[in-house]
């Protein structure tokens, strides 16, 4: 590195702290080969510099302007690149465990490996995590071939994206924008595609064996809207890390009719007062959700996951719950392991009048209150149920 860019980074640190200095605008600077740990290079303008095969493991660009940038086989271990201009940027074959882009723009970028090997994240991290590209833009690029394993793409904008022969497995693509984009022969085997958008996604010779959020016809499910599928994007992300990224989905009060919610995994939202009448929830996860004073009439709820939800005062006429699961939820510690503790579902002054219920499970919950006139709970499993 020249003493020119050595003394220019000085300054930039001095900038950033507000005791003077100057921001640092270096285009096309090299910082080829450099071991350079730790650095901060938030809000700096390099666009077109060279980071090949250097080591910028925990750097912070956030906000940084690396427009065309290459970190061909870079060490970016950690590194933060949240809300970063990366249009264009070159990734090939960089090590970017832990990595952070949520947010950045990657348009038009060739992309990467997105993971060291198992084996070396194991050592490095003591987990299998790749490259955090939730909520990243990446429309245009190319990632034909690149490995993606372990990374989470939840609420990317893949628009018109290379993907053909890429390495997806177990990805999870929940509410991300695949339209246009090209599957082609990518392995995506228990990929989570919940609720993304893959208008003419073209998935050809794509191994999607396992995969979750494809219909049964294996066709591209219809388009929710944007902001829905980025709620669902962001619930995703904040179940996944316990919180410490994206955020709960919080729909209390919200007019959601229209929607389908059908084979989506929405655990622990919030849906407190929110108007869902003749919404299709079949299949759905609703593990621990809150749907106190809700309205739920004439929906299809068969086959979903309730357990454990909390349906105090909500109003069902008419839905199909047949083989729905309203049984006690497990409690989980922080490991996300079995506490042996359950909790039960909350159906205190819920209406349920006529409702279809064969095959569905109430044992365990709180239905004291409950009104089921026209409803035949003969046909439904109700083992300790509270009425």
């Amino acid at each position: 590195m020249s003493q020119d860019l050595l003394e220019a980074l000085k300054a930039h640190t001095l900038w950033l702290r507000g005791r003077g200095g100057t921001r640092l605008d270096k285009p096309w600077a090299d910082f080829a080969g450099v071991r350079f740990t730790g650095c901060t290079l938030t809000r700096a303008r390099l666009p077109g510099a060279r980071f090949d095969y250097a080591d910028i493991s925990s750097g912070d660009f956030e906000g940084a302007d690396l427009f065309a940038s290459s970190f061909d086989s870079a060490t970016l271990f950690r590194a933060n690149f949240r809300r970063a201009d990366l249009r264009g940027a070159n990734f090939k074959n960089a090590m970017l465990a832990e990595a952070n882009f949520t947010g950045a723009d990657l348009t038009g970028g060739v992309l990467f490996d997105a993971r060291p090997g198992e084996r070396a994240m194991t050592e490095q991290l003591g987990r299998r995590t790749g490259a955090d590209l939730s909520n990243a833009d990446l429309s245009g690029a190319n990632g034909g071939g690149a490995a993606f394993k372990g990374a989470l793409l939840a609420g990317a904008i893949l628009r018109g994206v290379d993907l053909s022969g890429a390495n997806l497995r177990g990805v999870d693509l929940t509410g991300a924008d695949l339209t246009d984009a090209n599957l082609t022969g990518a392995d995506l085997r228990a990929a989570v595609l919940t609720a993304a958008d893959m208008t003419n996604c073209i998935l050809q010779d794509a191994n999607t064996e396992h995969s979750m959020g494809l219909n049964p016809e294996d066709e591209p499910r219809k388009p929710l809207d944007p902001d829905l599928r980025l709620a669902i994007a962001r619930h995703c992300t904040w179940a996944q890390t316990f919180g410490a990224k994206g955020g709960q989905a919080n729909f209390t009060d919200q007019d959601l009719r229209g929607f389908v919610l059908s084979n989506l995994d929405l655990s622990a939202a919030v849906f407190k007062g929110a108007n869902l009448d003749g919404v299709s929830m079949r299949g759905g996860n609703f593990l621990l959700c809150d749907f106190t004073d809700a309205h739920l009439a004439n929906c299809d709820i068969s086959r979903a996951q309730m357990r454990g939800t909390c349906l105090k005062n909500a109003v069902l006429d008419g839905s199909n719950l047949s083989d729905s699961d309203f049984t006690e939820a497990d409690i989980l510690n922080h490991e996300r392991k079995p506490t042996g503790r359950k909790w039960p579902a909350n159906m205190l002054g819920v209406r349920l009048t006529n409702c279809k219920v064969k095959g569905a499970r109430f044992d365990g919950a709180n239905m004291i209150g409950a009104d089921v006139t026209g409803t035949d709970l003969s046909q439904a499993s109700l083992t300790g149920v509270r009425r």
